[in-house]
């Protein structure tokens, strides 16, 4: 194989595809990126076995050919690069020449054939949706998605079509994030995705236009975003039915302008610190939210004001929860509504049906 590579087109392909890339294996050859030169072009594949991401671009091939060349190392020879073309030149015996202006690498590649098969499942349902719109709703749900490997169901996102409602579901035991959206194409399926395929996919397609599509199997789930294939294994096993645990009714509502209140959790959990976790203590009264925190380092209270319904309530929460749904909403004002002191808080925005938010809330030591 020898070919002659743009160097900023060689490295973001080269950072894009390390991410599927194992960072320590049995197999030496899922440490690597599969190289391959054909027809003008040039393959990039990463792959260790339960995601995959693939990309192909125009390249001088001088002579067609494949190989499997360290990820690591590779990703820094052309980071570090100064001349704006690449060479890379390999012989039968997987001896590999990398020119760059003055400098020459000579390193040692893997034989292709020990590089495993990248699926390529039937694609039995298919979709395509707008870029941004894929975007918006994985920053809605993807801070909920739990880190327990206990329960994997719940390390992914749950991705279901039905009557042209797509619905995106993340919830980790003590938080849970819907986001549902009306689209223009049919079909029925339900699906988890594995948390790190959604965001591989979100920092592919960023906020651009276009559209993202989407193919899935039972086993699977494919994305062809921009120039980049992005493949994932499924999640199996039980996913929370999350209508249920949504409460319909509720006795007091607050309404609040979420950068204030963004600015206040803020404040308070200054003195929040890892070691000292204790809840922040919010007080409902007649047109305004007091925030109130003590751990050992100290005590405060802060404000901030709000339209009230229903009655005055005591009620605590994890400070992290708070500020992950107040920041992910990018909405102006968030109504906030309650059942009692020790029922979850369900947010959604004023005035829209855009996400609903659901943290439980935390019992004080007198409670």
């Amino acid at each position: 194989m020898k070919i002659i590579c743009d160097k900023n087109t060689l490295n973001e392909a080269i950072q894009t595809v390390s991410r599927a890339v194992a960072v320590k294996s049995n197999l030496a050859s899922i440490e690597g990126i599969l190289f391959v030169a054909e027809n003008g072009t040039l393959t990039l594949t990463g792959y260790d076995f339960e995601m995959g991401i693939k990309t192909t671009f125009e390249c001088d091939v001088e002579m067609e050919g494949d190989i499997v060349l360290s990820a690591n190392l590779l990703g820094n020879i052309v980071r570090k690069s100064t001349d704006d073309r690449i060479s890379i030149e390999c012989d039968d015996r997987m001896n590999c020449k990398i020119r760059s202006g003055m400098t020459e690498y000579n390193i040692k590649g893997i034989d292709s054939t020990d590089y495993p098969d990248f699926p390529t499942p039937a694609q039995d349902n298919s979709i395509k949706i707008e870029n941004r719109l894929f975007c918006e709703m994985v920053d809605y749900v993807i801070y909920a998605v739990s880190q327990d490997e206990k329960r994997p169901a719940h390390t992914g996102v749950l991705v279901k079509l039905e009557n042209r409602k797509l619905t995106m579901v993340a919830l980790d035991g003590y938080r849970l994030a819907v986001c549902e959206r009306e689209v223009d194409f049919e079909g029925n399926f339900s699906m988890i995705v594995p948390a790190k395929a959604m965001n591989e996919v979100r920092k592919i397609v960023g906020d651009t236009d276009g559209k993202l599509t989407i193919f899935a199997n039972r086993r699977y789930i494919i994305f062809n975003a921009k120039e980049f294939i992005v493949l994932s294994r499924l999640l199996e096993g039980e996913f929370l039915d999350y209508n249920k645990a949504i409460p319909k009714n509720f006795s007091i509502k607050a309404t609040a302008k979420t950068r204030e209140f963004i600015n206040v959790i803020d404040r308070v959990s200054l003195i929040i610190t890892e070691r000292l976790k204790n809840p922040v203590k919010l007080n409902i009264n007649d047109n305004f939210i007091s925030v109130k925190c003590a751990t050992e380092i100290g005590a405060v209270y802060d404000e901030v004001d709000a339209e009230i319904e229903g009655g005055e309530l005591e009620i605590g929460f994890n400070n992290k929860y708070l500020l992950d749904a107040l920041k992910a909403s990018k909405k102006e004002e968030l109504v906030f509504n309650f059942t009692g002191s020790l029922s979850p808080c369900v947010i959604r925005p004023k005035d829209s049906d855009d996400f609903t938010y659901l943290v439980l809330p935390v019992r004080f030591k007198n409670d």
